[in-house]
């Protein structure tokens, strides 16, 4: 299946992947929190399986993020290479 040109796509779509992204990041950081919070409440534990589940937390999220941050300029890159290859190719072709 072709996947549509990006450039096609309104700044209403990517608008809302980035805070699908976004979104799903905090999760990411939150949720184990809360459950080591949960946690020390059930099993009388208090503090340590909430600070287990921030640092956990904290260790996914940021993993996430920084993917995140990598694939966008690698995208950003190949945006910018892509002009240069078109200009290219286009010179070839009048000559």
């Amino acid at each position: 299946m072709l996947r549509p040109d990006r450039r096609s796509q309104s700044s209403l779509v990517e608008a809302h992947r980035w805070v699908s992204r976004l979104t799903t990041v905090s999760l990411e950081m939150a949720l184990p929190a809360f459950l080591g919070h949960w946690l020390d409440g059930k099993w009388g534990t208090s503090p340590w399986l909430t600070a287990l589940g921030a640092v956990l937390g904290f260790a996914v999220g940021m993993t996430h993020l920084l993917r995140m941050a990598k694939d966008a300029e690698l995208k950003q890159r190949k945006k910018i290479d892509q002009p240069s290859k078109n200009a290219e190719k286009l010179h070839d072709d009048i000559e």
